[in-house]
C-alpha cells in the first residue's frame, strides 16, 4: 500500500502468474486544511478499511518521501551498544531539524564496523494513526517502510558495489543518495516545485562536496513512480523499471509494490 499526499494506492501482487496485472485500488486524498500532510491519506485508508468489514486484511505500508527524513550516521568507534547508537541517531535528527524532531520516531540500520549507516525518522503521530486505523478495522499492520528504502532494496543488485548515485523520483520530492563501493556516503531529500531535473544538479553538488567525492561522471540510477522519463541533454541516467508493463500502469502502483 502506497501512502502519499496525493493518493492512497492498494496493490495485491499477482505472484503466481507472470505478466498478469496486479490488482489495484486507488483513492485520491481530499484536499483541505490539515495540520499534517499525511492526514488526508490516513483518512482515506480509514474509509477504505470501513468497506472491508470482516476481511481483516494484512497491510504493508510504503511511505512517500514527503513523510520521511533521513540522516547519515558516520562511524563512531566509541559507540558500541545499540542503545548508544539509537541515542546518537535521535540526537543527530534533533541537531538538524530542531524541536520538531522530538515528535519523530527514529529507526536505523545495524552499523558494521567502520561504515556509515542510514537512519530515518517518521512522525510518531503518523505511525500511531496507522496503527489505530488498522486496529479499529481488525486489520494487521505488518510493516511500514520508506519508499526510498524499498526501492533501493529492490534494485540493490543493479547498483552492486559501484561508486554511483541512486535516486528516487516522486511527484513532490526527489531523494538522492551517493554510494562509494556500495556503501552510503550521502543522502538528501528535497521538495520539488519545478521539474525534478532542475533539482538534481544542486543535490549532486551538495552531496559530493559533503562526501569529498570529486568524480562528476559517476553512474546515475533512478527509480520512481511513473513512466520512464525521456532522455535529456546534460543528464545521463539509467531508469530502473520492472519488466512487466502492468507495474507502470497506475500512478502510485510502483510505490505500492515497493519498486
Amino acid at each position: 500500500m502506497a501512502l502519499s499526499p496525493q493518493r492512497l494506492v492498494l496493490a495485491k501482487p499477482a505472484a503466481f502468474w507472470p505478466g498478469k496485472r496486479a490488482d489495484y485500488h486507488s483513492m485520491d486524498c481530499l484536499p483541505g486544511v490539515q495540520a499534517q500532510p499525511w492526514q488526508p491519506a490516513v483518512a482515506a485508508l480509514a474509509t477504505w478499511l470501513d468497506t472491508q468489514a470482516g476481511a481483516k486484511p494484512t497491510l504493508r505500508v510504503v511511505l512517500s518521501g514527503r513523510f520521511v527524513r533521513w540522516q547519515l550516521l558516520p562511524w563512531r568507534p566509541e559507540i558500541t551498544q545499540p542503545d548508544e547508537l539509537a541515542a546518537y541517531a535521535t540526537w543527530r535528527f534533533r541537531e538538524t531539524f530542531g524541536h520538531g524532531a522530538e515528535d519523530w520516531q527514529v529507526l536505523h540500520s545495524p552499523q558494521p564496523p567502520g561504515k556509515a549507516v542510514l537512519a530515518c525518522a517518521v512522525d510518531a503521530a503518523l505511525l500511531a494513526a496507522l496503527r489505530a486505523a488498522c486496529q479499529s478495522a481488525g486489520a494487521r499492520l505488518a510493516a511500514v517502510s520508506p519508499y526510498f528504502a524499498c526501492a533501493f532494496d529492490r534494485w540493490r543488485h543493479v547498483v552492486g558495489k559501484k561508486t554511483a548515485w541512486f535516486g528516487l523520483i516522486e511527484s513532490e520530492t526527489v531523494s538522492l543518495g551517493l554510494l562509494r563501493d556500495g556503501n552510503w556516503v550521502g543522502l538528501r531529500t528535497q521538495r520539488v516545485n519545478a521539474h525534478w531535473r532542475d533539482a538534481l544538479p544542486g543535490l549532486m553538488a551538495q552531496i559530493s562536496i559533503s562526501a569529498g567525492v570529486a568524480d562528476a561522471a559517476l553512474p546515475l540510477y533512478l527509480a520512481g513512480d511513473g513512466e520512464p522519463p525521456a532522455p535529456a541533454a546534460g543528464l545521463t541516467f539509467t531508469w530502473l523499471q520492472p519488466k512487466a508493463q502492468a507495474q507502470r500502469a497506475l500512478p502510485g502502483g510502483r510505490m505500492a509494490l515497493g519498486f
